[in-house]
């Protein structure tokens, strides 16, 4: 399994992008997992970014958890900043 960086832009231009890590096979797969996530509900997708990470095992344990290690999913989701936003 491959671990892939997500930035989702919104629907809504008034609300915030979102961030998540997906594990799964391929970025397809990751595209389906996203789009059965209640989280990336009101997020385009395919989306903005979709990045292959290549960590070990041990690495995905580490960062997510024992789960993430063996089951494919969206883990971490957390919203962001949108790119065209100065920084505070």
């Amino acid at each position: 399994m491959r671990v892939f960086r997500v930035t989702a832009e919104p629907v809504d231009p008034a609300e915030r992008h979102a961030a998540a890590l997906v594990v799964a096979e391929d970025p397809h797969e990751a595209v389906l997992l996203l789009r059965k996530d209640l989280n990336f509900t009101g997020y385009r997708l395919p989306p903005l970014e979709l990045i292959a990470l290549e960590p070990t095992r041990d690495q995905v344990r580490s960062a997510l958890g024992d789960a993430a290690a063996q089951e494919k999913g969206v883990y971490n989701f957390a919203l962001v900043a949108r790119p065209d936003t100065p920084p505070r």
